[in-house]
């Protein structure tokens, strides 16, 4: 009988070692779960200033829109019977600060080009920094109505088109 067991040191031996592996394997494991975690949230942490941001102040009125903004929008439009169009325009626009727009862009409607239509119209700004605005165009016609909000300190906007049957946003940045 003794033979028998002159192998269980042995197998306990190897018991012991793969045991040990399990453990340093899930040891690793935690620290590689650590690390990848720990650096994620770092990351997360200086990402957090770098979208944009809403101004959040009851100063907020016309005046904050002024100057300058080069913008671009897009998206599609669905008419009555249900046909879908695809549009996109780039532009310039200058807010007087007292509600009133004017600009020129490049329009492309289902491919067809026109450039360097005028744009007019008037804005309004609500204390919490959304607002609206509405254009006309000699050449696209109008009027359309936009709204969006203000977004770092002034410099920039987020667009969305507010008429029936239009899926049509963009941004507009100070110039």
């Amino acid at each position: 009988m003794s033979w028998i067991n002159s192998n269980e040191p042995e197998r306990r031996l190897r018991n012991e070692s793969r045991h040990h592996n399990r453990l340093a394997s899930s040891r690793i494991l935690w620290v590689v779960l650590a690390v990848v975690l720990a650096a994620g949230a770092v990351w997360m942490w200086r990402q957090a200033g770098r979208g944009p941001r809403v101004v959040h102040a009851s100063t907020c009125d016309a005046t904050a829109l002024s100057g300058s903004y080069g913008y671009t929008i897009t998206g599609f439009t669905i008419d009555n019977a249900g046909n879908l169009g695809f549009f996109s325009s780039a532009g310039s626009m200058v807010a007087d600060g007292q509600g009133n727009l004017t600009g020129q862009e490049t329009d492309v409607f289902d491919g067809q080009v026109t450039r360097g239509a005028a744009i007019t119209g008037s804005y309004t700004v609500n204390p919490d920094c959304s607002g609206s605005f509405t254009t006309n165009s000699p050449t696209a016609g109008g009027p359309f109505l936009y709204d969006f909000a203000i977004t770092d300190s002034g410099n920039g906007m987020q667009i969305v088109e507010a008429d029936a049957g239009t899926n049509i946003t963009g941004t507009a940045r100070k110039l």
